[in-house]
């Protein structure tokens, strides 16, 4: 009998499909995340996302010995890998591609909200002003947008880019076009200058680690095509906040949506917030009842494999390593 330690939400929507899978082999343990709450030494596999209490949960993993197996909900490690986990050799499988169809949908809407300055138009709507006049923004349809990390988000982005009449550039740390794919043009990550310089739109969906930490600051928007869009549904420190505001002061960027910042929450006293050229969400692009279905959908057909021995056939395996 195996212990899988999980959000008290998750246990509460998934906690009977979980253990029909694994057919009566699981012992769930709900936690919220709170210091002392339960015995974590026999807990051997851990789904995280969503625990509501204080501890992070790295902090958790620390405290469970007999941790083997993480499945994350989400795309992105980065909150909770570390050289010390590597070093257990836990295993790790996430939520990569999942959440796709929202983020690619959420990065259009980014880009139409930067092209039709609707961050203004609200503004307006609040004031009750009608500003017919003032006709704003541009098509999306033959504009060029690069994509920063050509995964499995990147592409469904893409393919849309396609259908809407842009052409679309991409960039992925080990390039291989393969015919049919939805991309113009694709670029290993050190030739990210010229995808910035030729780019109407920037879209920022590439993993976070320490190679990638700050992938946009100074030099970037030096060389970004002046009055490009940026927006961002990776993580925050992907992008240089300082520097991001330099540039939109001075015209380099022309706006940006935000969905992922530094700190998150974002602190009241930032000012992005109130940036006119900036929308700033928090956290959502990727949130949707589906996406979060796909996740679980994923970790139950995984549970079985896992527990007949079979954990190189376990989809969307990462390797810790490469978000360190």
């Amino acid at each position: 009998m195996k212990t899988v330690a999980l959000a008290c939400r998750l246990a509460d929507e998934y906690g009977a499909r979980i253990e029909a899978a694994a057919g009566e082999r699981v012992r769930l343990l709900p936690l919220r995340g709170e210091q002392g709450e339960a015995d974590l030494d026999d807990v051997e596999i851990a789904v995280y996302g969503l625990y509501q209490g204080p501890l992070s949960f790295r902090e958790l993993a620390d405290c469970m010995p007999s941790l083997r197996w993480i499945h994350s909900t989400g795309a992105g490690i980065d909150s909770f890998a570390s050289p010390e986990l590597a070093a257990r050799g836990v295993v790790v499988t996430n939520s990569a591609g999942v959440y796709a169809p929202a983020m690619a949908e959420y990065a259009v809407a980014g880009m139409v909200a930067i092209a039709r300055d609707l961050r203004r138009l609200i503004a307006e709507q609040d004031e009750r002003r009608w500003n017919h006049e003032e006709i704003s923004g541009a098509e999306l349809y033959g504009k060029r947008v690069g994509i920063v990390g050509y995964g499995l988000t990147g592409r469904y982005l893409a393919g849309i880019c396609k259908a809407i009449g842009m052409d679309v550039w991409a960039t992925k740390r080990r390039p291989m076009l393969i015919e049919g794919e939805p991309v113009d043009h694709l670029l290993p990550a050190h030739r990210l200058g010229e995808l910035l310089a030729a780019s109407d739109y920037v879209v920022v969906t590439a993993s976070l680690n320490s190679t990638t930490r700050h992938l946009l600051g100074e030099p970037e928007f030096d060389v970004l095509k002046r009055g490009a869009g940026l927006v961002n549904v990776a993580r925050g420190g992907l992008v240089d906040q300082q520097a991001l505001l330099r540039a939109l002061d001075d015209g380099r960027v022309g706006g940006a949506v935000l969905d992922v910042v530094v700190p998150q929450p974002l602190p009241p006293e930032s000012p992005l917030w109130t940036h006119r050229r900036v929308i700033v969400t928090p956290h959502i692009s990727g949130g949707s009842p589906e996406g979060w279905a796909r996740s679980m959908e994923l970790f139950l057909a995984n549970l079985p494999l896992y527990l007949d021995g079979h954990v190189g056939r376990l989809a969307n395996l990462v390797d810790l390593r490469d978000h360190l």
